[in-house]
């Protein structure tokens, strides 16, 4: 293989790597924002006087959200493109991914971890800016009778602060994928560095 298509060659791997693991963590992400992220304030007025988002009362009911999309589509495409520049800027800067042994591979681990952090990060920002939703309030064909009825609700989990969990977790998703590639042999290298044969 020439020098030129093996540093071609090295280009792609670098950002599709990274696109392939912004993609993953799209998906992480579009799933973190709707099941770990704090729901906006939503308490419409029950006919009653009661404020509430759970519940089917007097003809109205508050039924649960918010819908995969369009999250499902926007968190990985934008995990992919943004990731996709940053394996771009990478590559345009002299690195290459190959497959060789040795050492060298902080780098690799550097890169995996740093996107990985800072795409949580942002997913934390979207969370905290436009926090998921619960659906609006419908009039049923007729009035249910008896005690008010608990809606079920999406599933939900408390991460804690997302600021801080949305990060973490991205961060070691970055060292897992970086892990996984390390353990098969790829490597992070500098163009114009020694690539061991065979």
């Amino acid at each position: 293989m020439s020098n030129r298509k093996e540093r071609g060659s090295g280009f792609a791997a670098v950002v599709l790597a990274l696109a392939v693991f912004g993609l993953a963590a799209g998906v992480l992400g579009a799933a973190g924002w709707r099941h770990a992220t704090p729901y906006a304030d939503y308490s419409p007025t029950e006919p009653n006087g009661r404020l509430g988002v759970r519940t089917i009362y007097y003809g109205f009911m508050y039924f649960p959200g918010p819908p995969w999309l369009p999250a499902l589509l926007i968190f990985p495409a934008v995990g992919a493109t943004m990731l996709a520049v940053v394996g771009a800027l990478v590559g345009l800067s002299g690195w290459r991914l190959v497959r060789r042994g040795g050492g060298g591979r902080w780098p690799v681990y550097a890169v995996f971890a740093f996107c990985g952090l800072v795409y949580g990060a942002i997913v934390a920002l979207v969370g905290g800016i436009h926090p998921p939703k619960l659906g609006e309030p419908f009039s049923l064909d007729r009035a249910p009778t008896g005690d008010p009825t608990t809606a079920s609700l999406p599933w939900h989990i408390d991460l804690g602060p997302t600021w801080l969990a949305f990060p973490t977790i991205g961060l070691a998703l970055g060292l897992i994928i970086a892990m996984v590639l390390s353990g098969t042999g790829i490597r992070l290298v500098r163009r114009g560095a020694p690539v061991a044969v065979g």
